[in-house]
């Protein structure tokens, strides 16, 4: 089987190649309000995984 494929490019000029390959530098967005996320993974969070999953394994053994 053949893992690698070098033809892919070969259309491409190497300005073009060289363009898709220079790195963007990134800006960061300032004035967007902050999203408060939960940083601590509770109990509830567990229990809440174990009961969807249950429920997940019950629906595919009826189907």
């Amino acid at each position: 089987m053949k893992t690698q494929n070098n033809t892919f490019f070969q259309n491409l000029g190497k300005a073009q190649l060289e363009n898709l390959v220079n790195e963007v530098k990134e800006t960061v967005a300032t004035g967007i309000p902050s999203i408060q996320q939960k940083t601590a993974f509770g109990v509830v969070d567990l229990w809440n995984l174990e009961r969807s999953r249950k429920t997940r394994m019950i629906r595919r053994h009826l189907a």
